[in-house]
């Protein structure tokens, strides 16, 4: 059997986790442990679920490694760890030399002593978010129904990053058990994928031993604990059999496939919405929960932005998706639009407080003007400014009733599609179907 190593490729920010808490609550996380600029921040014991992630948060992709943490692995830990001396002052050693911690930095995350086999830890995803670092450990538990052995261990993962300077580390979990469900015979039942083959109840595929054939997807090659060969005690090619860990984080049109013969994001079957009823709603029609329209309407929205989804990139404001910032200061001392003010970008290495006299900026807007009554305040960034008032000539009233049996939806640019009053070719109001601008 080889070792495998995983890089984590993450899309970015509007990701759906796939765990379900409804805030990002923090309990014991360490912060205040260690400063920023330490060379070793460590949180020992239990930490809370993770919620939704912020919008603003990015991905950092992660490589896992293995090394001897000795003892550090008997008991349940998380440690972020930013230089060589810290890791030697740690784990009692230096850093291998895969390691580089000019660029590079090290988290540990140590599961502590558990009582049989069965258990596997790892990072789930790395995120950052202005100056915090965002990571989520993974603890996969064996069910109470589970066949695994009794031997006492100490499951372990660690990884390392891209050095953030300026960041501290939150840490949350995701845990998962795994399922054995009794049977006399457990492969009685199992239909398994062509490639693979059922063993204890589970389709497995096999990888490792003379050939050194690799996992599929993410999946790491490990001992099979149902064969006679112990690469521990000198047959260095044992067959093994992949192991499937999420480890990765997938885009909202795709879900993770744990089987060993996949072990990656695949995508996810679009809906097959059936026939709506003839109802014009003018902030559209509510969403079952395949996404299909329904014969409902959605009420008004309090915030302009509540319905609008906005393409990657940009982001809502006033009901309008504009570009996700807009950059000034730097070299070039570039100037804010209108009154907007330029202030530091957390999104960016660049740090004024540290030295950083040239860090380019983005543009901040807040209202401290009024305008006048034939005017409104544009707060976009790239506006910032007061703005002249535009009435609509064909408010939904001025056209004839029932409205065209059409749904209505909100488009990624913030306009609305579907049925529209609009005036003609000689300024007369009546309605036309309108469709969403191409992205």
């Amino acid at each position: 059997m080889r070792p495998t190593q995983t890089l984590a490729r993450i899309t970015p920010r509007n990701i759906a986790l796939l765990v379900g808490i409804p805030a990002l609550a923090l309990l014991g996380c360490g912060e205040g442990l260690t400063p920023p600029d330490g060379d070793v921040q460590q949180v020992p014991g239990d930490v809370t679920a993770l919620g939704a992630p912020p919008d603003t948060a990015s991905t950092i992709a992660f490589e896992t490694f293995t090394d001897d943490v000795g003892a550090q692995a008997a008991t349940q830990s998380r440690t972020l760890i930013r230089t060589a001396r810290g890791y030697q002052s740690f784990f009692g050693h230096a850093a291998p030399a895969q390691v580089d911690f000019s660029r590079e930095w090290v988290m540990f995350y140590a599961a502590g002593t558990v009582p049989t086999g069965g258990y596997e830890a790892s990072f789930l995803a790395l995120l950052r978010n202005g100056s915090s670092l965002i990571a989520i450990t993974h603890l996969v538990s064996p069910g109470a129904a589970c066949i695994v052995n009794q031997l006492v261990n100490t499951p372990y993962a660690l990884i390392k990053f891209p050095a953030q300077p300026g960041s501290s580390a939150r840490f949350y979990k995701s845990d998962s058990i795994t399922d054995c469900a009794p049977n006399q015979d457990p492969c009685a039942t199992v239909d398994c994928a062509p490639g693979t083959r059922c063993e204890n109840g589970q389709c497995v595929v096999s990888c490792g031993g003379l050939l050194g054939g690799p996992c599929p997807g993410l999946g790491k090659c490990v001992d099979d604990p149902n064969d006679k060969c112990d690469p521990a005690a000198g047959a260095a090619d044992c067959a093994g059999i992949c192991s499937c860990v999420q480890n990765v984080l997938c885009t909202t049109d795709s879900k993770f496939d744990s089987s060993p013969a996949v072990c990656a994001c695949v995508p996810a079957k679009p809906p097959v919405c059936g026939p709506v009823c003839d109802i014009y709603c003018q902030y559209g029609n509510v969403l079952d929960a395949n996404g299909c329209p329904t014969c409902g309407c959605n009420p008004p929205p309090a915030d302009p932005c509540a319905t609008v989804k906005c393409p990657s990139g940009t982001q809502c404001n006033s009901g309008k998706c504009v570009p996700d910032g807009v950059s000034c200061g730097g070299l070039a001392g570039i100037p804010c639009p209108g009154a907007g003010k330029c202030v530091d970008d957390p999104n960016d290495s660049c740090d004024p407080a540290a030295g950083g006299a040239d860090c380019g900026g983005i543009c901040s807007c807040v209202e401290n003007v009024l305008c006048t009554t034939n005017s409104k305040f544009d707060s976009s960034p790239a506006v910032c400014a007061c703005v002249p008032v535009t009435t609509d000539p064909c408010p939904p009233d001025k056209c004839p009733s029932p409205a065209p049996a059409s749904p209505t939806m909100i488009c990624a640019d913030g306009s609305t599609a579907g049925p529209t009053c609009a005036p003609d070719a000689t300024g007369v109001c009546g309605w036309t179907i309108t469709k969403c601008p191409s992205p």
